[in-house]
């Protein structure tokens, strides 16, 4: 159990509509995610992906259940801040989680708030900057950033709080391409570089294929789960959820109806290149 940063066991989320009745948001949600993982995790509009993530660092409390944080219940209030010491969350917008002026003053907010001494602060705000890359930028205002680098900053933010484990939902949503490359490689580069768990929540395909595992979510269940390979090889299911397959693999999967002999795995431009290449 000591590798086991975060488990679920039929978690269930309710919260009531416009009109009073309650919708159920998560139905008996068991999963386990263990230290560190890349996790992604998948789903359209309403799967309840988003609100899965918030119960992992007690931003939403189970209403059955339960969610178990380095064995630590969300649902005890006296365990909220040790929790979300370990869970540090990077929401969408990252406007919203930037409060200073200067770059290196909002990385040293979330320290300064739990009463870390002022050396230590400054050791951990250049760890924090210089993980994420942002460290020529500590000077700077944030407002002047694009948008793949205020998101860098966000989450060197919460890297300032030495968390085990690094939530992000959707954090590429708002960011144009280049953006999503700079904050992915990151995200990679802190999992696979310095062993930092991490739960991934995007609608981008093209970004889950570089977890370790994909949870599928619909209507409040994980239906699917597997590696990158295992779900989006299977085009079709994929495709009746309401998601896009990964263009490669969506590529391959046509190209094979048409009489090509290719791999069935192919989820990744260069693993479909390479095929093509071989088929001559």
């Amino acid at each position: 159990m000591d590798d086991i940063i975060i488990q679920t066991k039929d978690l269930c989320h309710l919260y009531p509509n416009g009109d009073g009745e309650l919708i159920r948001a998560l139905d008996k949600v068991s999963v386990t995610i263990r230290r560190g993982e890349f996790v992604a995790i998948i789903g359209t509009n309403g799967s309840g992906k988003s609100t899965l993530a918030k119960h992992f660092n007690a931003l939403l409390l189970p209403s059955a259940g339960q969610c178990l944080v380095d064995g630590l219940p969300v649902s005890d209030t006296g365990d909220m801040w040790a929790i979300r010491q370990k869970v540090g969350m990077v929401f969408q917008n990252p406007d919203n989680q930037i409060v200073a002026a200067v770059v290196e003053e909002d990385v040293a907010f979330g320290p300064e708030n739990l009463g870390v001494p002022p050396l230590e602060i400054r050791r951990r705000v250049d760890d924090a900057l210089a993980a994420v890359d942002m460290t020529d930028y500590r000077l700077h205002a944030p407002h002047l950033l694009s948008g793949g680098q205020k998101q860098r900053i966000a989450i060197a933010g919460v890297l300032a709080i030495r968390p085990d484990c690094l939530v992000l939902d959707e954090p590429t949503a708002m960011l144009d391409p280049l953006g999503r490359e700079e904050v992915l490689s990151t995200v990679s580069r802190l999992n696979k570089e310095q062993g930092m768990t991490v739960v991934y929540i995007t609608h981008f395909m093209e970004e889950a294929v570089f977890a370790d595992r994909v949870l599928v979510m619909d209507k409040g269940r994980i239906i699917r789960e597997g590696t990158p390979k295992e779900i989006f090889s299977c085009v079709e299911e994929i495709a009746a959820l309401g998601l896009e397959a990964p263009l490669a693999a969506e590529v391959a999967w046509h190209l094979r109806n048409r009489g090509l002999d290719l791999p069935a795995d192919i989820i990744t431009d260069e693993e479909l290149a390479l095929a093509l290449c071989q088929s001559n």
